[in-house]
C-alpha cells in the first residue's frame, strides 16, 4: 500500500507539473500571436528608422576625399560659422516656440477643460483639424495675411502704419511665428487629458479652504501635471528642431537652420556632401535625445518627490 500511494504521488506530481508546462507553453503561444500584428510596424521602424540612422552614423565618420575614417565632419560642426549658426538658429527657434507654445497650450488646454462635453468635443475636433494644417497650406495662408502684399499689411498700411519695421513674415521672426502657430494644437490635444486628470474634488477641497486659484494651480494643479507637461515640452521641441516643408518654403535657405541644411547636402547645392549631412543628421538627432533625456529625468525627479509628500 506505501508503494502504490507513493506511485500514485509520483503520477499526481508528473500530471502537474505537465499540465504547468502545457499552460506555459500556451501562454508563450499567445504572447507571440498578439505580437504577430506589431511585425509590420517592426519592419517598418527597422527599413525607415534603424538601418537609416546606422547607415548616417557610418556615414558620418568618412572622409569627403578619400572615403577614410576621420572625424573632420564633426569637427566642422563646431568650427565651422555656417554650422554654428545653422544650430543657434535652430535651437533659438526650437526652445522659444516650446515654451511659448506650452505656455499658450496650458491656456487653450485649460479653457477646453471648462467647456460643457459638447464643446469640448468640437474644440477637440478643431484642434485635430489644425494640427494638420501645416506645409503648404500653412505657408500660403500667412503669405496672404502677413506677406507683402498681404490682407493685414495693406490694412495696417491703409491707416499710415508700416508692418515691415518692426516685423517681416520672411525673417526668422516669421519663422518663430509658425513654429508657435503650429505648436499650439499639438501642445493643446496633449494637455486636455492632463487637465481631466487633476480631480474636481481637490479644486473643491481648495475652494473650501478659501485657497485662490492661483494658489491651487501653483502648489496642486501644475505639480500633478507635470510630469504631461514635460512629455509635452520634449514633443514640442523634436516637432520644432526637425521642421522642415513650412521653413523651406517661407525662406528657403536664406536663414541656417539644421534640417534644411542637412536636406540641402543630400540632395546637393552644387555637389552632394552626404558624410557632412550625415553628421549634422546625428548632431540633430543627438540634441533632441539630450532634451528627451532630460524631461525624463526631471519628470523622475518631480514623481519621486510626489512619492515623498
Amino acid at each position: 500500500m506505501p508503494v502504490q500511494k507513493s506511485l500514485n504521488c509520483g503520477k499526481e506530481k508528473f500530471f502537474l507539473w505537465f499540465s504547468n508546462m502545457e499552460d506555459c507553453q500556451m501562454k508563450k503561444v499567445r504572447n507571440l500571436q498578439k505580437l504577430i500584428p506589431l511585425l509590420p510596424l517592426l519592419l517598418l521602424a527597422i527599413l525607415f528608422i534603424f538601418l537609416p540612422i546606422i547607415s548616417m552614423i557610418q556615414k558620418s565618420f568618412l572622409s569627403p576625399e578619400t572615403g577614410a575614417f576621420t572625424l573632420n565632419n564633426y569637427k566642422n560642426i563646431f568650427t565651422d560659422s555656417i554650422y554654428q549658426v545653422a544650430t543657434s538658429n535652430s535651437l533659438y527657434l526650437s526652445f522659444t516656440s516650446t515654451i511659448i507654445g506650452l505656455v499658450l497650450s496650458f491656456l487653450i488646454a485649460w479653457a477646453v477643460n471648462e467647456l460643457g462635453k459638447n464643446g469640448q468635443s468640437r474644440m477637440l475636433s478643431m484642434l485635430n483639424m489644425v494640427s494638420n494644417f501645416a506645409g503648404l497650406p500653412l505657408y500660403f495662408s500667412f503669405v496672404v495675411i502677413l506677406g507683402n502684399t498681404g490682407i493685414f499689411v495693406l490694412a495696417l498700411r491703409a491707416i499710415g502704419i508700416q508692418l515691415s519695421t518692426v516685423f517681416r513674415l520672411y525673417s526668422i521672426q516669421g519663422l518663430l511665428l509658425m513654429f508657435i502657430y503650429f505648436q499650439l494644437p499639438l501642445g493643446s490635444l496633449m494637455l486636455v487629458p492632463a487637465f481631466q486628470a487633476v480631480d474636481s474634488s481637490w479644486k473643491e477641497a481648495a475652494e473650501i479652504l478659501e485657497a485662490s486659484p492661483f494658489h491651487f494651480w501653483t502648489r496642486i494643479g501644475i505639480p500633478v501635471m507635470l510630469p504631461s507637461l514635460l512629455d509635452t515640452f520634449a514633443l514640442l521641441f523634436a516637432n520644432a528642431i526637425t521642421a522642415y516643408a513650412t521653413v523651406l518654403l517661407l525662406v528657403t535657405t536664406s536663414i541656417p537652420l539644421l534640417p534644411v541644411k542637412i536636406t540641402t547636402m543630400f540632395t546637393g547645392e552644387m555637389t552632394p556632401q552626404k558624410e557632412m549631412g550625415s553628421a549634422l543628421a546625428i548632431w540633430m538627432i543627438l540634441i533632441m535625445l539630450a532634451v528627451i533625456c532630460i524631461c525624463n529625468l526631471l519628470k523622475k525627479l518631480a514623481c519621486k518627490g510626489g512619492e515623498q509628500v
